[in-house]
């Protein structure tokens, strides 16, 4: 039988046949009358008159006895009676070990061990009948075989035999010493104890987590044996619960389980560790170890601990001998004489943050690892707690949407989960009766440093989350931008090619060109999800893999990652000398071939390769979208840590069939089938929005609505960790020096240089001033940098500080094309009907004056000077002083762009 079943059959066999007036003996499986065999009577009778007491009986008094006595055998563990239980006879142990214990405030206390030819449970048999039940429990060491004497015979015996009962008498006198004393000590121990026991665990490890699946391994390797066990665990892992745990599960399971942490131990005036409660002292209090006699101890923070300290446990774990403290407590000497080891059968657990090294201990160690590290466990974790604080509250249980578990699982938690349980103990204290699910507001103090100043407008507008996931977003809109698209550009090579009568050029200069730039402040790339360019392969790649199926060839990423953003400078490049040299905002036909040259080059990538390589790598327009949309207040991210614990699909990425969502707010358009990120990105990996083009094809494909649409403040991306490298400075540079080239007759007016032409009828010199136009920034930026780590030699790199200019350098851009968007584009209706033959007469515009362009153009600047320092100094960490050269430098930026631009 195991521990902690009630009494033996053999003893329940004998109340039952007692109950009923039934005879001896009892049953042939579980007892054997010693009665039914005259030879085992007289072996008996032998065996007695040897015994210490039992010989002083006479022979008469002992052949009585040996009639009566009932034999049976028990298994190691086996509880023979138990407290509370009437008392039906004596027991006398033949052979064996049996241990008398009670139950006490700090769990089972031991009384006392009896061996072979010692009695037991005769103190109550000799009480009033009132009282004539067991104050103690007996069980089962060893095997065992116990003679049994019933109740009945045990008093006719009594009444028989004077001298019996002067056996017992004195057998009482003296157990009553032995007892009196032991509940003396008892309640020392039991009070010494009190602060330091625990309540032992009763449930399982949480978690489906690898980490969870190797801790209940090693908690279960630990529990088979009593070997110490190292803890190596931040503080709030679970370690009371987990040491707990192994106790439970250990052959200590019975006895008491405490907990001391070390670095709650006092010290003295001198500063030394006062290690007392743990060791005790030579003639003074016992130490726990002592205390527990057996049992668990987990020594929390046992690093506090000093080496002196850690050498005696190294001895506790080898020899079970604990040597207590002894010699100086502050200034007075208690003894010179080394202490002597006192015994103890203590299991030691001992914990600290760090890897213990204790090599001469044969130990188990475990590493626990922290709730960050445990990131898929956290809803288990949750759930688990809510449920105990609902109950507690005595309220329905309350649940988590997806927005709480995301902003659970995206915090960091120094405290662990004792602050995860902080946490929604606090959020269940603030949520209303009325409400079952936990408002976001009572999850306040839950912020991943990522998520820092940013709000989720998928979660504070709910609308947008369904508009976004739609069929209608992207796809819907493409159909209306090629409505545009296709008729602009042919119109460009057929129609009107002046300004005032091209819609195409007036679409593309007055509208697009400084809407599009606007727009990359508040929205990023969004433009990318609905660009023409875009559309038109799409359409046609699909249309060939219906006509000619065939694999698509992967992308050389490490090439592309090298050379790919070189190649798109080469191409803006191109694009700006075409611009400026052949005057393409006056020629319709120009600006269409433009329109049209980066539609094939995204055609013939796009035919041969997956996905859009040409968007990431290659496209000049989207190259400039990704640097700029750096600026932007949206970003799309999803938290890295709902991904790497709930995701298995990956759809957002490498695309996947519908996947079932199970959450209860869930809408039906959640977890779609995709093809994966167009430009193969994750957004759990995005550091900042160059390879986001906002198609949502993520929040489409997320089961788990990791995906976050977020407001947050302009430049972020640039303003912690962010990595630049050279191809896109040089783009930067470009695109700064594209302002000063759009301005090369004012410029050169002011050299003296009037009469210059720079056009391709002149290709060689305007080429060569163009370029060195647009090599200004870079000249200008370099130098003043250099100057600045001369002051400072603590200031970053040049291809650090070099983004602080790029909110110059977009709103440099959009002043440029203010005046066209402020005295044109209101043009469009007449312009349109010029295109189209029509003279236009009477149709409405509305235009604003060059005066209102100036303004504007002036307020852009000023935005532009304002937008810039407060980059410069975040990414420098500089001082005001240690940047004053850049400074310098943006002011007087901004007043040569007053005078260029204006």
């Amino acid at each position: 039988m195991n521990s902690g079943t009630t009494s033996t059959a053999s003893v329940q066999t004998y109340s039952r046949l007692t109950a009923t007036d039934q005879p001896l003996p009892w049953d042939a499986d579980t007892a054997s009358a010693v009665t039914a065999d005259d030879k085992a009577v007289e072996e008996c009778r032998h065996w007695l008159s040897f015994h210490r007491l039992w010989g002083q009986l006479p022979a008469e008094a002992l052949q009585a006895i040996a009639q009566s006595l009932y034999c049976f055998r028990v298994e190691p563990q086996t509880l023979i009676y138990q407290e509370g239980q009437d008392n039906i006879g004596l027991y006398l142990l033949k052979w064996g070990a049996v241990e008398i214990w009670r139950l006490a405030s700090i769990g089972k206390s031991l009384i006392r061990y009896r061996s072979a030819g010692e009695l037991f449970g005769y103190a109550s048999l000799m009480a009033t009948p009132e009282n004539g039940r067991h104050q103690t429990q007996a069980i089962a060491l060893t095997a065992s075989e116990i003679w049994f004497l019933p109740q009945a015979q045990f008093h006719q015996l009594m009444q028989q035999y004077i001298e019996l009962e002067h056996l017992f008498n004195a057998l009482l006198a003296q157990d009553l010493n032995a007892f009196s004393a032991r509940i003396a000590q008892e309640q020392h121990r039991i009070q010494g104890l009190q602060s330091y026991i625990q309540a032992v665990p009763t449930g399982e490890i949480l978690g489906d987590s690898k980490a969870s699946q190797k801790l209940v391994e090693q908690v279960d390797q630990a529990a088979a044996t009593l070997k110490p066990v190292l803890f190596q665990a931040q503080p709030g892992t679970g370690k009371t619960f987990l040491a707990g745990l192994i106790h439970a599960r250990s052959g200590l399971a019975d006895q008491p389980f405490a907990e001391l942490d070390c670095a709650r131990l006092p010290r003295s005036e001198d500063g030394r560790l006062n290690t007392d409660s743990l060791f005790g002292r030579v003639g003074g209090q016992a130490g726990i170890l002592v205390l527990l006699e057996r049992g668990t101890l987990l020594l929390n923070n046992v690093q506090v601990l000093g080496a002196g300290d850690c050498d005696r446990l190294t001895h506790y774990c080898q020899t079970g001998g604990i040597l207590p403290n002894h010699g100086l407590s502050g200034s007075h000497t208690l003894t010179t004489e080394p202490p002597q080891p006192v015994q103890s059968w203590v299991r030691l657990i001992l914990a600290a943050p760090d890897k213990l090294q204790l090599p001469a201990v044969d130990a188990i160690s475990i590493k626990l690892f922290s709730l960050p590290q445990r990131k898929a466990d956290i809803p288990a974790f949750a759930r688990y707690f809510l449920a105990q604080f609902c109950q507690a509250q005595n309220r329905p249980l309350l649940d988590l949407d997806q927005s709480d578990l995301r902003r659970l699982l995206s915090y960091d938690y120094p405290g662990n989960l004792t602050e995860l349980a902080e946490i929604l103990h606090r959020a269940v204290i603030m949520t209303p009766l009325g409400q079952s699910v936990i408002a976001e507001q009572a999850l306040w103090s839950v912020q991943s440093a990522k998520n820092a100043f940013r709000v989720d407008l998928l979660t504070h507008v709910p609308w947008l989350r369904e508009v976004l996931l739609s069929r209608w977003y992207p796809e819907g809109i493409w159909f209306v931008m090629m409505a545009f698209f296709v008729p602009v550009t042919i119109a460009g090579f057929m129609g009107p090619q002046a300004r005032d009568s091209s819609v195409t050029l007036n679409l593309f200069w007055a509208w697009w060109w400084p809407g599009y730039l606007f727009l990359f402040v508040f929205v990023g790339r969004l433009w990318c999800a609905v660009c023409p360019f875009m559309i038109t392969v799409e359409w046609l790649r699909r249309f060939s893999l219906w006509l000619f199926p065939r694999q698509q060839l992967t992308w050389n990423t490490q090439w592309l990652n090298r050379w790919g953003a070189w190649i798109l400078f080469g191409g803006f490049l191109a694009i700006y000398l075409w611009e400026k040299l052949w005057d393409l905002p006056h020629h319709a036909v120009l600006s269409a071939w433009l329109l049209l040259t980066i539609t094939a080059g995204a055609v013939i990538f796009s035919l041969i390769y997956e996905r859009r390589l040409w968007c990431r790598y290659l496209c000049p327009i989207g190259g400039m979208n990704g640097m700029f949309a750096k600026l932007a207040m949206v970003e799309l991210r999803s938290t890295q840590q709902v991904c790497g614990s709930q995701c298995s699909t990956f759809g957002c990425y490498k695309g996947s069939s519908a996947t079932p969502v199970t959450f209860a707010d869930a809408l039906p358009t959640e977890g779609q089938a995709t093809g994966g990120c167009p430009l193969y990105s994750h957004p759990a990996q995005l550091t900042d929005n160059r390879d986001c083009v906002l198609c949502m094809t993520c929040l489409k494909a997320c089961p788990n609505r990791s995906a976050q649409l977020n407001l947050r403040f302009p430049t972020s991306d640039l303003l912690d960790n962010h990595r630049g490298f050279w191809a896109e400075v040089a783009l930067l540079l470009l695109l700064f020096g594209g302002v000063f080239m759009h301005h090369a007759q004012r410029l050169l007016g002011w050299l003296g240089f009037h009469d210059i032409p720079i056009d391709a009828d002149h290709l060689l010199t305007s080429a060569a001033i163009a370029l060195a136009l647009l090599t200004i920034p870079a000249v200008l930026t370099y130098g003043t940098h250099a100057i600045a780590r001369l002051l400072d030699p603590e200031q970053p790199t040049y291809l650090t500080v070099i983004y602080a200019y790029l909110p110059f350098t977009l709103a440099a851009n959009l002043a440029h094309y203010i005046p066209a968007a402020v005295t044109e584009a209101g043009q469009i209706l007449p312009v349109l009907a010029r295109t189209l033959g029509s003279s236009g007469t009477g149709l409405p515009t509305l235009t604003w004056s060059a005066d209102v362009a100036a303004f504007l153009q002036g307020v852009t600047l000023l935005s532009a000077l304002i937008f810039s320092v407060y980059p410069l100094l975040r990414i420098t960490q500089r001082t005001l002083l240690s940047n004053l050269p850049h400074l310098l430098l943006i002011a007087g930026l901004t007043v040569t762009s007053f005078w260029l631009i204006i």
